[in-house]
């Protein structure tokens, strides 16, 4: 048992002694430079952060525009063919102008879904890049930092 206090001593008075101002000099600026580098990073993901909410909302706001405006005018085409259809003078004119509108109702309709679809798939892009920048750079310096 007393080799064994013996041997913490020792380390114990060997740690202490490698412990000087220059030692404690290095070990601050170390720290110093690591909590600088975490700040930095800090700052540059709150960066990033606000770049994707900015994307996304640009993005939301260009879909809510064309949306507006498809419905719009799909309002306004819906009333031409109930106008039309109204002033016919046959039952057949009235089944022709009908089924016309469907028709190219369905066209419209399945064009803008796919619209819609890639605008959505162009802005979830541009909503994840910058955040996916910053995965990248963390990443990155934990790699750094493994032994």
């Amino acid at each position: 048992m007393t080799a064994a206090k013996k041997i913490d001593a020792t380390n114990g008075f060997e740690a202490m002694s490698a412990f000087n101002p220059d030692t404690f000099k290095q070990g601050y600026e170390k720290f110093a430079e690591g909590v600088s580098t975490i700040a930095d990073f800090q700052k540059s993901s709150l960066e990033a952060l606000m770049a994707s909410a900015g994307a996304f909302a640009k993005g939301f706001e260009k879909l809510t525009s064309e949306q507006t405006a498809f419905v719009k005018a799909s309002f306004e085409e819906g009333a031409a063919a109930m106008k039309a259809a109204s002033t016919s003078k046959t039952a057949q004119e009235i089944v022709d102008i009908n089924s016309g509108f469907v028709r190219e109702t369905m066209e419209k309709n399945l064009s803008q879904v796919n619209k819609v679809a890639e605008m959505m798939i162009e802005t979830s892009k541009e909503t994840v890049e910058p955040l996916t920048a910053r995965y990248s750079e963390l990443v990155e310096k934990i790699q750094a930092y493994r032994p």
